[in-house]
Order: structure tokens, then C-alpha cells, then sequence
């Protein structure tokens, strides 16, 4: 549900927001590590200076969205208009949790047979409405509940994403890696943790590494998003003379934090784990510029709504040593925010 007073197209974070109005050229950049680049040459062809991307996770998969609206424009978030969420009667009819569980236990078999040393296993929810979802009533929500996150909304795809795949901007990369989640610091003092981290931490680092002059790894630490704690490196350092972000994000998607390492044959696991494609989730979400600069996020703690339905998605690193009822819990724990902002348990 969307009036013309209300954005179709939104990234915010902080008090900055970046929202789209109005009729957009919209494509599909199709498939392979060229769809980045074709994104961009298709951006500086268009006549627009800034976009909204929201790429599928798996590069062998069609339907990426590049959006150029007629209007997008930077912004205070305090002035994107209020909506007024009404009540919401939703029911779950797929909680996906034996599919997610057979999952785990093949990419535990691949794990100890020495195939792979961590794969990302993703779970996918579906809910029904007895009325259409006010999607800027949900963003409105994200923003309240999880203000540090990145907000967005892309063709459906909406949520409130705690990491920073890559920004590129005045000649400086940075990036997060994510990976350890838990609901108490506590629970992050782990060697099932650290494991995981430092296998998301060094496929960060190896994707950024060849597009910087130098690279400045921050000590490790713990951040909270809403009711989530995470493990957390950040990365900066100055850019190689004319990289692109979309340079970037070639090298970088998919991280560890949502494939596995080493990445091919876990995105293989993955496809064959996983019943349903994840279409745009764990995906790069954000925007870029006919410069080359440009801020993505990875497409996390987010729902693909249409209408009266909703897909939500979680997933979860498994290592060796993971349990399946820790990990089942931690979906949960990430799939809290979305359905809070849908009005649901």
C-alpha cells in the first residue's frame, strides 16, 4: 500500500534517508560477476545520476533489480511522512522449520566429511494477511525498533540489515563483517564463535585487500542492533585509483557471513540444501552514483512482501561443533524484528 505522498524506494540510516518517488526505468542486470558493471554502465547510460540496487544472492540467478526513479533525493529521515499502521491479522502457513533442519544436518555431513568448513543455512517463513501490508508502516517500524540498522525497501524486498557489505565514498572503502549472533554478550564467548567470525572476517578482508592501497583492520568487538548482539570487525582503507563500489561487490558478494568458505562449494551446499532459491535475500542492498561510489548492505533481517504475503528470511553459520536447537534459535532470534514490524509474534 502506497500513495504518492509515500516513497517506493528507501535506504536509511541514522537521520540521512535516501527516497525514490515516481515512475522508474527498472532492470535486470542479469546474471554473472558482469552484472555489477552492467548495472553502472546502465546507470551513466540512463541520464539519472543515482540508483537503488537490491542484487540476488546467488550471481547464477536472474532477477536483480536496478530501480532509477524519477525522483531520488537525499533527505532528513524525520521527513519521510508518518503512516499510520493499522491492525494486522497474519498467519503463519510455513514456518519452514523442517526444511531448515534437513538442511543443517546435510551441511553438517559436508562439514565433517572435509567438503566445506562453515555453509550458511537460510530458513524461509510464509505468511498470509487478511488485508494488504502497509509496507511504509513496516518500514516506519524497522526504523524505530532497529535505528542503527540499514532500512530499506526495494521492489518488495524491506528490512532493517545490521551490515555493511561496502561503502565507497570520497575515495574511501570500509565494510563490516558480522558473523556470531547471539541474544547475550555471554553467549558470544564461544570457540563455535570465534570460529565463524574469523572465517567471515578473512573473506571480508581477502575482497577488499586488492581494491586498497592499504587496509586498516579494527580490533575485533561486539555490536547490538536492537535485541541482537553480533561479533564485529570493520575495515577501511583508501581506494585503489579508480575502483568502482560495483569493483567491490564482485569481489566481495558472497561473504562468508552468508555463503560459507570456501565459497564455491558452499554456495553448492547451499543449492542443494536449501528447497527454495533465496531470490534477493543475503543479497547487496543499497544505492550508487554515475561515480562509482556507493553504499550496499547485505539484504538481512528482511521480507520479500507482495500484497497479502509475506516471505521472511533468516539463516545461520554452521560450523563444526554446531547444534541445531542453538541454531534454530537463532533464526528466531533474527526473524523477531520483521515480525514485530508486521504486528506478529
Amino acid at each position: 500500500m502506497t500513495s504518492p505522498s509515500h516513497p517506493h524506494l528507501v535506504w536509511i540510516r541514522h537521520d540521512r534517508a535516501l527516497i525514490g518517488r515516481g515512475p522508474s526505468q527498472s532492470f535486470d542486470p542479469g546474471t554473472g560477476p558482469l552484472r555489477y558493471e552492467r548495472a553502472l554502465v546502465a546507470l551513466r547510460k540512463s541520464g539519472k545520476r543515482v540508483a537503488m540496487a537490491s542484487f540476488t544472492f546467488d550471481p547464477t540467478e536472474t532477477g536483480s533489480v536496478i530501480e532509477m526513479p524519477e525522483d531520488l533525493v537525499e533527505t532528513a529521515a524525520g521527513e519521510i511522512p508518518a503512516f499510520d499502521f493499522f491492525p494486522l491479522h497474519g498467519r503463519v502457513v510455513s514456518d519452514g522449520a523442517e526444511a531448515w533442519r534437513s538442511g543443517v544436518h546435510a551441511a553438517q555431513e559436508s562439514i565433517e566429511a572435509n567438503l566445506v568448513e562453515k555453509v550458511v543455512v537460510s530458513r524461509q517463513v510464509d505468511i498470509e494477511f487478511d488485508s494488504e501490508v502497509p509496507i511504509n508502516g513496516v518500514i516506519d517500524r524497522l526504523q524505530t525498533t532497529e535505528p542503527d540498522c540499514y532500512t530499506f525497501h526495494v521492489k518488495g524486498l524491506v528490512g532493517a540489515s545490521p551490515e555493511l557489505l561496502v561503502s565507497l565514498q570520497d575515495g574511501q572503502i570500509s565494510s563490516v563483517a558480522l558473523a556470531g549472533t547471539a541474544p547475550d554478550m555471554e553467549s558470544l564467548v564461544s570457540s563455535k564463535m570465534d570460529r565463524e567470525h574469523a572465517l567471515s572476517s578473512s573473506s571480508v578482508e581477502d575482497g577488499i585487500s586488492p581494491h586498497t592501497t592499504s587496509l586498516d583492520v579494527q580490533q575485533r568487538t561486539v555490536l547490538k542492533f536492537g535485541e541482537i548482539n553480533h561479533l564485529a570487525t570493520g575495515f577501511a582503507g583508501p581506494a585503489v585509483t579508480g575502483t568502482t563500489v560495483m569493483d567491490v561487490l564482485c569481489s566481495l558478494h558472497p561473504t562468508a557471513a552468508v555463503s560459507g568458505k570456501p565459497a564455491d562449494i558452499s554456495m553448492k551446499v547451499i543449492r542443494d540444501v536449501e528447497p527454495r532459491s533465496r531470490g534477493r535475500y543475503a543479497g547487496p542492498v543499497g544505492w550508487f552514483n554515475v561515480d562509482g561510489e556507493g553504499e550496499f548492505a547485505i539484504a538481512l533481517r528482511c521480507g520479500l512482501i507482495t500484497n497479502r504475503k509475506a516471505t521472511l528470511y533468516a539463516g545461520g553459520g554452521i560450523v563444526l561443533g554446531s547444534d541445531v536447537d542453538s541454531e534454530f534459535a537463532e533464526t528466531e532470534l533474527k526473524l523477531r524484528p520483521m515480525l514485530q514490524a508486521l504486528g506478529l509474534k
